[in-house]
């Protein structure tokens, strides 16, 4: 039995307060349940059943947009600010994925740059979309911009799609909307050239690339004949094995197969989705994880701990 202490890329902070601000925009749960129960303290209770050495932090969907720019401003910094103490309480055990306040773009910047030179957390954290945009579009290019210069890791959540939803349709939208966003996500950094033009940002993807890896040979059928070509000169199946994907339930055979048809062992990293899912949910897909075949020994460490480690240099075991 490996020892490999796993470094989870996925998995979420809910403090009380975040909780306040949403109840504030009228959201009264998650997806499909109340809210859960977090802690610092949970969070470590599970990395040790399931042998995580340490966790990157993200706060998630619904984000902190909610139509006032001032107050998303001020929501950001106040949230970075928190992670980064609660880092600074077990930095061997805690990374963070700090939020930006788009769509404000100038303050975007100003933020980047208390993150990295001021906060000095991990990465950023974008939802699918923001003010009915979706990461990718060209509005955001700035940030695009200095995220590349950064060298950024930048974790990519699914959130609700935009829009109106159909009446009557009342199924959880974690279940099959957040696949298809990240899915959207995806195609569309590759189509607007982002993926092309700024090359040092490492995208991850949650969920093993939502519904990528079933798209990706259907998607690349048509490279030369659409009318973003010139933006993926390399055809999309290049761009697809570049990004980042992490393993968060995903703990089955069917998943982990499609996802290995189309990235390298390199570009996998391991994710539990914790607290929005329990603790016996994350526990089981690790469960899932471990018994998978299709990893021998060297591509189930780079999985579990080395691919992070390229990551997150400061992680790196000594």
């Amino acid at each position: 039995m490996t020892t490999t202490q796993r470094i989870d890329v996925h998995h979420h902070v809910l403090p009380e307060f975040y909780k306040d601000v949403q109840r504030a925009a009228g959201i009264t749960g998650s997806a499909y349940q109340a809210f859960p129960e977090w802690s610092p303290e949970k969070s470590l209770a599970v990395m040790d059943e399931n042998r995580i050495g340490t966790s990157i932090f993200s706060f998630t969907s619904p984000g902190i947009f909610y139509g006032d720019l001032a107050q998303t401003r001020d929501l950001a910094r106040r949230f970075n600010d928190w992670l980064a103490e609660l880092v600074a309480s077990r930095p061997d055990r805690f990374g963070a994925f700090a939020f930006l306040p788009l769509p404000d773009v100038d303050a975007a910047l100003r933020e980047i740059a208390h993150i990295y030179d001021d906060l000095k957390l991990d990465g950023v954290c974008l939802l699918t979309s923001v003010d009915e945009r979706y990461i990718g579009h060209p509005d955001f290019w700035p940030v695009y911009e200095e995220l590349n210069r950064r060298e950024a890791v930048v974790f990519i959540h699914p959130c609700y799609p935009p829009g109106t939803e159909a009446r009557g349709w009342d199924i959880p939208r974690m279940l099959i909307d957040y696949p298809f966003e990240t899915t959207r996500v995806a195609t569309n950094l590759i189509f607007n050239g982002v993926m092309e033009k700024l090359p040092k940002i490492k995208f991850i993807l949650s969920h093993a690339g939502g519904t990528l890896p079933m798209l990706a040979h259907r998607i690349s059928i048509f490279d030369k004949i659409t009318k973003q070509r010139d933006n993926y000169p390399q055809g999309a199946l290049a761009y697809v094995k570049r990004f980042f994907y992490d393993t968060a339930l995903c703990g089955h055979p069917a998943p982990l197969d499609a996802l290995s048809a189309f990235a390298p062992p390199s570009q996998i990293l391991f994710g539990t989705d914790f607290p929005y899912v329990s603790a016996p949910i994350a526990t089981a897909e690790t469960q899932g994880f471990d018994a998978y075949a299709g990893f021998d020994a060297p591509a189930r460490y780079a999985v579990e701990r080395g691919n992070a480690e390229r990551l997150f240099p400061r992680l790196a075991t000594r």
